[in-house]
């Protein structure tokens, strides 16, 4: 069925991020700082409303450009959920204060470039998606000017997003010499039709799609860029880029290799589970030597990015399903710690390093539970939902006769609790500094980080029908 109508949800987000950036232009000062976010709001809202609304039916846009199906929907949930919780931890942020309207319409042009990238019937809506979503967040990245590491920030991802970007597209002309289409749909069959599967052009067209993707996913060795950036740049882009950006990467993942590409499982699937095993190995051994929480959290980011290519290395419907539950519970529980870590900047000069939180779950209780349920469940303790989400992985990879990709994750698991472990006991164990005094909690970002905390344990309470989902998500890409 083509239907304009199917792309609803991704021209509210777009249209949006054009009118935010319109409403920072009007001469009063209190509305220019209100208006944009209030705006993106609503429209991150209505976005979420139309997506709910057109989940039962499969339909295409634009002559097959576009899809709208169970994973593109359940998918823009993960992106409308990081950016309407971006903009709450901007909130009074020195980066957005004077920048509200430039700030709101690059958070919502970027969720309408990952909308796309999810929704892509085509190679080139594929790369467009990347494409939109990339260029405003070089500029997020370097929006706080007056600062040396944002601006940093800002050109470290250009370069190495420009590098990650000419590989993609470079795999995608490659794989439209082999097949000749550029609908994602058609590839697997004109493949299998003209016996190119095994060719050498079809599997460098694979090598490199893979490379462009492992790029924006934070993968190893394709990492060296996370750490950096994440320090740089504003603390509310860098949980944006955390979640967002990550989720979108494994988006286009399942989209090419769980629909285009699964002719060549064969091919792929090793060095696709090599990718994850050493991802997690590197990302949880870098991540014990790190004294900024936001390195810490980019690191473990990247060991994050290794769990869920497990899912991807296995090619079948129970890997796909445990990716997007584990994408709805990293989510949560990723941006729930950078709240905090938020919180504790605004509190004190150096709020970024460990040292930092000596006591401070004795002297904020609420943002130190906050913070505990966010390091348990990302080291994968029950009965949180990072516990569950890696649960449906590892048993996805054994399901796959990959056991041995599952023991690497489990042994990865294990190593990283010395660091989340580590910074529990630092706020909680030690003794806050004489005479420290807390600021009253900020609101917004209050409310997100215990909002979050709260869906940590909903999504494990709750776990089933969220499952339920996700497995009628992922069923939709395999069988098309």
């Amino acid at each position: 069925m083509n239907n304009t109508f199917a792309s609803t949800p991704f021209l509210i987000v777009s249209g949006a991020g054009i009118l935010a950036l319109m409403l920072g232009l009007v001469p009063n000062r209190r509305l220019q700082r209100t208006l944009p976010t209030l705006a993106g709001v609503g429209a991150i809202l209505a976005a979420g409303i139309m997506s709910a609304v057109l989940w039962d039916e499969k339909r295409t846009a634009v002559s097959e450009n576009f899809i709208s199906d169970k994973f593109t929907l359940l998918v823009n949930f993960v992106f409308l959920g990081a950016a309407l919780a971006t903009l709450g931890l901007a909130w009074r942020e020195p980066s957005s204060a004077d920048k509200r309207g430039e700030y709101a319409a690059l958070i919502l042009l970027s969720t309408a470039g990952m909308m796309l990238v999810a929704a892509a019937g085509t190679t080139i809506v594929l790369f467009l998606g990347i494409e939109l979503l990339s260029v405003a967040l070089y500029v997020l990245c370097a929006i706080e000017t007056w600062r040396t590491r944002s601006l940093e920030a800002g050109l470290k991802y250009l370069i190495v997003g420009a590098v990650g970007s000419a590989f993609f597209l470079y795999g995608l002309a490659l794989l439209y010499g082999a097949t000749g289409t550029t609908v994602l749909g058609r590839v697997s069959g004109r493949l299998a039709d003209t016996g190119l599967a095994g060719d050498p052009l079809a599997i460098a067209a694979l090598v490199l799609i893979v490379v462009g993707l492992a790029f924006k996913a934070s993968a190893v060795p394709f990492h060296m860029w996370t750490p950096d950036v994440y320090e740089g740049a504003p603390t509310p882009i860098t949980a944006f880029m955390a979640t967002a950006t990550k989720a979108a990467a494994l988006a286009a993942f399942m989209r090419v290799f769980s629909d285009s590409l699964l002719t060549l499982v064969d091919d792929w699937k090793i060095p696709v589970a090599i990718i994850a095993a050493v991802t997690i190995v590197i990302g949880n051994v870098a991540a014990l030597r790190q004294e900024s929480m936001k390195r810490l959290l980019a690191y473990s980011g990247i060991a994050q990015a290794g769990y869920l290519l497990i899912g991807i290395a296995t090619g079948t419907v129970r890997g796909a399903e445990a990716v997007l539950y584990y994408l709805f519970a990293y989510l949560v529980m990723t941006l729930a710690a950078f709240a905090v870590v938020i919180v504790r900047e605004r509190e004190v000069p150096d709020g970024d390093r460990i040292r930092s939180f000596r006591g401070y779950g004795r002297n904020n209780p609420v943002m130190g539970t906050v913070l505990t349920l966010a390091m348990l469940s990302l080291a994968g303790i029950p009965p949180l939902s990072g516990f569950i989400g890696k649960f449906l992985l590892f048993g996805a990879a054994v399901d796959a006769d990959m056991t041995w990709l599952a023991i690497v994750g489990a042994v990865g698991s294990m190593v990283s609790l010395g660091y989340y472990l580590r910074v529990l006991g630092i706020a909680w164990l030690e003794e806050p500094p004489a005479g420290e005094k807390r600021l009253r909690l900020p609101a917004a970002v209050g409310a997100v980080g215990v909002t979050c905390a709260v869906l940590i344990v909903a999504f494990a309470i709750g776990g089933g029908l969220l499952i339920d989902l996700c497995r009628d998500a992922a069923q939709s890409i395999f069988t098309g």
